[in-house]
This record gives C-alpha cells, sequence and structure tokens, in this order.
C-alpha cells in the first residue's frame, strides 16, 4: 500500500531528527573528549593514595569517579551552577571514603587516642595519668564576659 503524504511528511521529519540527534551526540562527544582530566587525575591519585579502600567501596568509588567526570565535563561547558551541585556531591562523597584531609585528620587523631603511648599502657589502663597525643593541641576558653 502506498503512503500518504502526510506519512512521508512524518516519516522525513523523524529521519531528519534522528540525524540532527546524532550529529548533537557526536559534536557533544567530541566537545567532551576535549575536556580537561583536572578533577579526574585528583580523584585518581586520591583514591590510589587511600589504602584503606576495600571492595566493598567500589560503588562509592565509582560514584567519585563519574561524579569526577562530570565536574570535568561541566567546567568545560562553563555550567557553573551545576559543576558547584558536582562538587559539593563529590566533596561528600570523599569525604564518606576518608579521601579528604578533614577525615583523615579525624581518623588519624582517633586512632592516636586510642592507641597506647609506647611505656604507657599500664597508665592507660588505670586512667590515671592519660595524656594527649602530642599533636594534639589543648585550647583554653576565654573568660566570661562581666555582664553589665
Amino acid at each position: 500500500m502506498a503512503k500518504t503524504a502526510a506519512e512521508r511528511a512524518r516519516d522525513y521529519r523523524d529521519r531528519k531528527r534522528q540525524e540532527q540527534e546524532a550529529e548533537d551526540a557526536a559534536a557533544r562527544d567530541a566537545r567532551d573528549a576535549a575536556a580537561p582530566t583536572t578533577m579526574r587525575d585528583a580523584v585518581e591519585a586520591a583514591i590510589t593514595a587511600a589504602r584503606w579502600l576495600t571492595g566493598a567501596d567500589a560503588a562509592s568509588i565509582a560514584q567519585a569517579r563519574t561524579l569526577a567526570h562530570r565536574i570535568d565535563v561541566l567546567e568545560h561547558q562553563d555550567d557553573t551552577n551545576r559543576a558547584l551541585s558536582a562538587h559539593r556531591a563529590l566533596s561528600q562523597v570523599l569525604n564518606d571514603l576518608g579521601a579528604t584531609a578533614t577525615k583523615r585528620m579525624q581518623y588519624e587523631l582517633r586512632s592516636r587516642r586510642a592507641a597506647p603511648e609506647e611505656g604507657d599502657e599500664d597508665e592507660r589502663e588505670s586512667g590515671e595519668g592519660a595524656k594527649e597525643p602530642g599533636n594534639v593541641t589543648q585550647l583554653r576558653r576565654p573568660t566570661p564576659r562581666a555582664r553589665a
């Protein structure tokens, strides 16, 4: 059965739309390939340095890599708002993995407080004379102001 003029026109528009979508996808892929890999490289370095990560962290690692790729592409496209949103998400994922400076410092301080110092095992067990590690700074509270 022969197609009507309306069906031929519809088919023509569908073909043109598919061709345009294919051209747009090719241009987008070429543009994305030209994006710098600054964030991806930094995330890879952080993941490589994080020796405590295990196979159970694979999903979070994949999420961090995906977010880093997205950040590089969005910054290359000058889409600042979406890039900042991706930065926040990436910071949270890296924080959860313990791959940020703040979390590493917290973990290190906790482990140093929990670990007995050499020669002080018996004092720490009794609870008397327990000292803070040398790298923890004791901050004094300010004196209260007098009320007028």
